[in-house]
């Protein structure tokens, strides 16, 4: 591993670089994961990092260092979710997946429509498996869905629906067609108007 020092000014930098380090699994060089406040109070101002943590009391000008933001702010970029929208039943179906003890198991014995869902996803082949085994830098949303509406001529608003494939109306919203934007702008028309699904 490449070596990282990292400056800090306050006993709460040295906590939050301490933090992240320990979240990674790394810990003192003697061993533990104590913030060990003593050595911050006696100067201590640099961290390093490289199999395990020191400190340094050194000129921060004797080694090339990063400032406690820059450190800060390559953590978030590391960090950065990705979120990807899928349909309430592809969501559903991997809820259920995941919350399986042995979720890969699942997918090897074909008990869930897997190999359908696995081709709808826009994950790759690494982000499935690392969102099934647990990690929280892939979040999975419902799509946003959309409805039309317009108002007719008692004043009513009426949402589109469809009844045997022919386009109609309903007073109630929870009847109204719903889809994708994509799907919703192939059936406006200028006495309709699109409003998202809450």
């Amino acid at each position: 591993m490449t070596e990282t020092v990292v400056h800090v000014t306050t006993l709460e930098q040295w906590k939050s670089v301490l933090d992240v380090w320990f979240k990674k699994g790394y810990e003192w060089r003697w061993g533990g994961k104590e913030y060990r406040e003593r050595i911050f109070s006696n100067v201590g101002r640099l961290l390093f990092l490289d199999d395990d943590i020191t400190w340094s009391t050194s000129n921060p000008d004797s080694r090339p260092f990063i400032e406690y933001s820059e450190f800060i702010a390559k953590q978030k970029e590391d960090n950065k979710m990705t979120t990807y929208y899928v349909t309430q039943e592809q969501l559903d179906l991997i809820e259920d997946l995941k919350s399986l003890p042995a979720p890969l198991v699942a997918i090897m014995n074909k008990k869930y429509e897997i190999e359908t869902l696995y081709n709808e996803l826009p994950l790759s082949d690494i982000e499935w498996f690392s969102y099934l085994s647990g990690d929280d830098k892939i979040e999975l949303k419902k799509e946003q869905l959309y409805r039309l509406w317009r108002v007719n001529n008692a004043e009513n608003k009426v949402y589109m629906d469809f009844n045997l494939g022919t386009p109609g109306w309903t007073l109630y919203k929870e009847y109204a067609f719903t889809a994708p934007l994509e799907e919703i702008k192939k059936h406006k028309t200028v006495s309709w108007e699109i409003e998202e699904v809450k």
